[in-house]
């Protein structure tokens, strides 16, 4: 389960630790009695899939030239967890895979090359919304937080993003975008936004965006299942939305030249199923990814000849 490769670091130790695949939630995760068990050790888990597990979900390991992209992880129960559908999306890009928790992320962050924002229920803070002031007894917790120094963390590093569902919606109101609370309360949508099938309605790409650019401009069917939506409206924000359902709610919005790209509804889940057009998003990031990995040398003397010119 464990290597015992340790690396000292400036105040903590840092440890690989593997994923273990978990049948109950047909996820890949750690418990958090092993997460607490490093951290009293003052330890710092480097969380990864095993071989065989990039063997079975790719068909092949990543090559030792490929970038690493960082994964937060989601929870089930006393569990961080990536859905098998997330970790076969990522690994058939190619890429190695970090998994991030929500204590330990930033100092987990070090060293990659792109960031995946996960979808999940929780909680985002009040100032992301249209009405700040309906505020509820449920605040934003570890898991919001995480989401936040990341992307932060992530953004001051200028690597590339992506962020799926309420990744999608964190990235979204970092960068002054609005969210409705429930889409149907405020907006009276007939569309249904919250269900489990798999093609629940039609996205429209347009035309002329990085977006297009990957899946190509025009309709496509995308699962949906968020009650939480951002507004139509990207005059506030350096992100632009570029695709929208028919009831003008944003599913895809992102800034190019930052390389964010944020998709609201799973591409994951087709892509696991041997849909090539949804995995061009993951591949998008893979590919970013590899650029910043190559540019990262240039980018650290940069950074050298600008502090010792101060």
């Amino acid at each position: 389960f464990f290597t015992y490769n340790l690396q000292q670091g400036d105040r903590e130790m840092k440890q690989t630790v593997y994923l273990q695949f978990l049948p109950e939630y047909d996820a890949y995760g750690i418990s958090d009695e092993k997460i607490a068990e490093l951290r009293a050790q003052n330890i710092i888990p480097l969380i990864e899939l095993q071989p065989a597990d990039y063997q079975q979900l790719a068909g092949s390991l990543p090559a030792p030239q490929k970038p690493t992209v960082a994964f937060l992880l989601g929870r089930e129960k006393n569990c961080y967890t990536i859905d098998m559908p997330y970790a076969k999306a990522i690994a058939q890009s190619g890429v190695n895979i970090r998994f991030l928790t929500y204590d330990d992320n930033l100092a987990q962050l070090n060293g990659v090359d792109g960031l995946i924002l996960p979808g999940g229920s929780f909680n985002s803070p009040n100032e992301f919304y249209t009405d700040p002031f309906k505020t509820t007894e449920d605040k934003p917790g570890s898991r919001s937080y995480a989401y936040i120094t990341s992307i932060k963390q992530a953004e001051r590093e200028e690597m590339p993003i992506l962020g799926i569902c309420a990744g999608a919606q964190m990235l979204g109101g970092m960068h002054g975008m609005k969210m409705y609370r429930n889409l149907k309360e405020y907006t009276q949508t007939s569309l249904e936004h919250k269900t489990k099938e798999l093609e629940a309605h039609q996205v429209l790409i347009y035309p002329n965006t990085p977006l297009a650019n990957i899946l190509a401009a025009g309709y496509i069917e995308t699962n949906s299942r968020h009650k939480e939506a951002m507004l139509p409206n990207d005059e506030i924000s350096d992100l632009k939305i570029y695709a929208a359902t028919p009831d003008a709610t944003p599913e895809a919005w992102g800034n190019e030249e930052k390389n964010i790209l944020c998709i609201q509804w799973h591409p994951e889940d087709f892509a696991a199923q041997g849909d090539e057009k949804m995995q061009k998003i993951y591949n998008w990031l893979a590919d970013k990814a590899l650029e910043y990995k190559q540019a990262r040398p240039t980018r650290q003397i940069s950074e050298k000849k600008k502090f010792f010119s101060r």
